[in-house]
């Protein structure tokens, strides 16, 4: 009967070993699971933390421009859409000032670089625009620092072709003229900004 006991309680060790092992092995697949889980949550919420998305430069633009959306969130798009007006203007005026530059300095013309990390509150964000509109803003900046105020107007309306340009291809409102704000006459009152 003896026998018989120690039997049973050797049974009932061995099922309750195999039961601990069981539910070890259940809790660390959890947590692997979990960890993965909290991974694609962190990654999702550094992009969503980020000005842009995790969007830079051609990609950028082209959500901007409609060209593609897929796999993003409407209404996270139309968050970044309401912050871009404010990477597209930093982006003219870094153009125009780095042509403006060149000019006062007496240096060769430069390709402008259609891309530009912009500084934002939220962070900073690689910009992209077009060739044509990176060198129309750029030409205006040197052309503006070889020529009397008095003239500037033919580079005014460069400048807000360009500018019209960008943000209609954006679908964004213009709210003024870019050269209102970068070419501002000696009779306004000197402001260089909204």
């Amino acid at each position: 009967m003896e026998a018989l006991l120690n039997a049973l309680l050797a049974i009932g060790l061995l099922l309750l070993l195999l039961l601990v092992v069981y539910l070890i092995d259940r809790v660390n697949s959890i947590e692997t699971e979990t960890r993965k889980v909290v991974s694609t949550l962190n990654e999702n919420a550094a992009k969503l933390a980020t000005p842009s998305m995790g969007l830079s430069a051609k990609k950028l633009w082209d959500v901007m421009t409609g060209r593609s959306s897929e796999g993003l969130d409407p209404s996270s798009v139309a968050d970044l859409r309401s912050r871009y007006p404010v990477i597209l203007a930093k982006h003219a005026e870094a153009l125009y000032k780095d042509g403006f530059k060149d000019g006062i300095l007496g240096a060769a013309p430069n390709e402008p670089k259609n891309t530009k990390d912009i500084v934002t509150a939220k962070g900073t964000v690689e910009s992209w625009i077009p060739t044509a509109q990176a060198n129309a803003l750029y030409q205006c900046g040197l052309s503006a620092s070889q020529t009397p105020e008095a003239e500037w107007g033919p580079i005014r309306a460069s400048m807000d072709e360009a500018g019209q340009y960008l943000w209609t291809k954006a679908q964004l409102d213009v709210t003024s003229p870019l050269s209102e704000w970068l070419m501002p006459s000696s009779s306004d009152d000197g402001s260089l900004g909204p």
